[in-house]
């Protein structure tokens, strides 16, 4: 019965296996505790896990938790199939792979959320793990928004600045104003000097927008100064990003404490140049400006119609000396008058003094000195030109033999060196006087047919103006200057009188009367040349010359002609060596037959050695 009553032993002992195999086994769930992505973008959630002791079949159950912090299963898998659940925020986002890691395609605001990952392993039991999604998405910054008015220096009270804003962006970002590169050190707080009101809203996309405005009392140093906000947020991987807003400055209203004059124009001021004086005070808005000239303590007022600038058109000697600049600011506490003084001086050059001036006259082959003196504020030099030539280079210029051509005007240039581009000119001009003078023209002198017209011209020199006259008065002739020339024209037919007599030009004034001829002739077209040499004394000369260079020509050519035809004949005999006799005593009969039978080449060479020389070898 004992037996009977009391436990089987051999179950008492297989227990304890089994109960440790069951009892122990675990499953064990890795997941990070965090996951981050950025906005639209895809995103893995791993879920690793161990099994001790195990069955070789499991499972995965991914859960997201909803507001009321009840879960909802939105995948599963095993090792033959998955399964997305319908009717879910992710049912068409998301997907499991073989290692059991999520899957969510194009992350929104919404996914920031707890993600579960269960396990399931039969008798092993379950493991679960759960891990953050963060969401990160870059906020834009918005154009800022500063004050377009006029603040005041003198307010007791910060002023608004500006609004700087930042939109969807997550985490939210923060806003921090700047001042010349230099962080404000601006609280929330409200005070008089400088202070931030922000604010931060949620989207209705889950999206966070930021704005800050910043108040500030400026000062009037602040005229220069450059505001700017910087947008910071957070992105993965602990990453701080930054975007600057545009640089912007204040429009303030200061009251004048100082006033600077100063002259823009270069140092060196000579007479016609424009000079230009800016006066410019330290207010805004700028005080008026008022111009004046200090003369012997007594200020006389100049008008200018260019706010703070006075401009001096074309200035004189006259205009050096003392300028002054009035600035009175009506909005200063107590109105304030400021006043600054610049001083000018105009380099000049006082009018020339010629000796003689303006005009002299001088009696023909005569000789004249003139002179040139001046003043001015620095030393000058001088010298006399007549056109562009420079005839000397001091205050008195020498003239020996004056002619016709030496007439016209003579110019003293006076320059200072030390002052660029100030220089003065004055002229004299010079008369030459005297007995006409006849100057010829080229003049075609031979005709080939009787009628034939030609023209003729004479241009007379002289002082006072002489009247010309021709020989020939039934023919009109035309008359005109140039400079103190007269230029006088005929044209005439050829006629066999005038071949007798000649054309004559004459000019005369108070000083006596001058004649030139001109003489025609007919030569057929087939003669000598028809143009005259210039002047007339020289042309029966010219003819006999070319008359007999022509004889001379034609006599060479006859001596060579006649050298080769006795050379042809047997009559000259060419040696090598030496020089043979003409005569008929020394002649050869057996060297005239020899010479007749050379070649033509020798007869070339022979006739070249006449009439070139020859070779020194080879010579006749």
């Amino acid at each position: 019965m004992a037996g009977t009553s009391g436990p089987d032993l051999r179950w008492i002992l297989l227990l304890p296996p089994l109960c440790f195999t069951v009892c122990f086994a675990e499953v064990v769930v890795s997941v990070p505790e965090v996951v981050e992505a950025e906005l639209w973008k895809n995103v893995l959630i791993p879920c690793t896990h161990m099994i001790t002791e195990g069955p070789a079949d499991y499972s995965v159950q991914w859960f997201i938790a909803d507001k009321n912090g009840e879960r909802r299963r939105i995948a599963y898998r095993d090792e033959f199939s998955t399964s997305i659940d319908r009717n879910t925020e992710y049912t068409e986002r998301v997907s499991v792979d073989q290692d059991f890691s999520l899957r969510i395609t194009g992350v929104e605001v919404t996914d920031e959320r707890v993600f579960y990952c269960q396990v399931m392993a039969g008798e092993a039991g379950n493991g679960e793990g759960m891990t953050n999604l963060k969401v990160y998405a870059p906020p834009e910054l918005q154009e800022v928004k500063k004050n377009a008015g006029t603040l005041s220096v003198t307010e007791s009270s910060a002023s608004e600045i500006g609004t700087c804003v930042g939109k969807n962006g997550n985490p939210a970002p923060t806003i921090t104003w700047y001042k010349n590169g230099k962080v404000l050190p601006a609280t929330t707080e409200r005070n008089d000097d400088i202070y931030l009101v922000s604010r931060t809203v949620k989207e209705a996309s889950g999206l966070h927008s930021v704005s800050s405005t910043l108040y500030l009392r400026p000062t009037k140093q602040d005229k220069d100064s450059k505001f700017y906000c910087r947008l910071q947020y957070l992105m993965p991987q602990g990453k701080t990003e930054s975007v600057d807003s545009e640089k912007f400055s204040l429009k303030l209203h200061y009251y004048t404490e100082n006033v600077n004059f100063e002259l823009l124009s270069p140092l060196l001021i000579k007479e016609g140049d424009n000079v230009t004086l800016r006066c410019q005070a330290d207010g805004y808005p700028p005080p008026t400006y008022d111009f004046y000239k200090v003369t012997d303590n007594t200020n006389e007022e100049i008008e200018s119609n260019l706010e703070g600038l006075l401009v001096l058109e074309h200035v004189t000697k006259e205009s050096s000396g003392t300028y002054q600049c009035q600035t009175l600011d009506f909005d200063s506490p107590p109105e304030i008058l400021l006043t600054k003084n610049v001083d000018i001086f105009v380099n000049y050059l006082e009018p020339l003094i010629l000796e003689p001036s303006k005009e002299v006259r001088v009696p023909l082959e005569g000789d004249l000195e003139m002179s040139c003196s001046g003043h001015g504020s620095k030393p000058m030099e001088l010298k006399w030109k007549k056109g562009e030539k420079l005839l000397s280079s001091s205050s008195t210029l020498s003239l020996k033999s004056l002619t016709y051509h030496s007439a016209g005007p003579y110019t003293c240039e006076a320059s200072v060196p030390e002052v660029p581009g100030l220089h003065r000119s004055q002229s004299v001009h010079v008369i030459v006087q005297g007995k006409p003078k006849i100057e010829e023209k080229p003049y075609k002198r031979h005709v080939s047919t009787e009628g034939e017209k030609v023209t003729l011209t004479c241009l007379v020199f002289g002082h006072p103006n002489p009247e010309i006259f021709w020989s020939v008065p039934e023919v009109q002739h035309s008359m005109n200057h140039s400079g103190n020339v007269i230029i006088s024209t005929v044209t005439v037919e050829v006629t066999q009188k005038l071949i007798q007599s000649g054309v004559s030009c004459s000019a005369s004034n108070s000083h006596g009367t001058t004649q030139h001829s001109f003489h025609l002739s007919i030569v057929p077209s087939t003669a000598a040349p028809s143009l005259s040499p210039a002047v007339n004394q020289q042309q029966g000369g010219s003819s006999t010359a070319v008359i007999a260079v022509i004889v001379c020509v034609v006599v060479l050519l006859l001596l060579v002609g006649l050298f080769y035809f006795l050379q042809k004949k047997g009559k000259l005999h060419c040696g090598k060596s030496e020089k043979k006799s003409l005569t008929h005593k020394e002649a050869n009969t057996n060297e005239i037959v020899d010479e007749m039978k050379t070649d033509k080449q020798h007869e070339h060479r022979g006739l070249l050695a006449s009439g070139g020389g020859g070779h020194s070898g080879d010579q006749c």
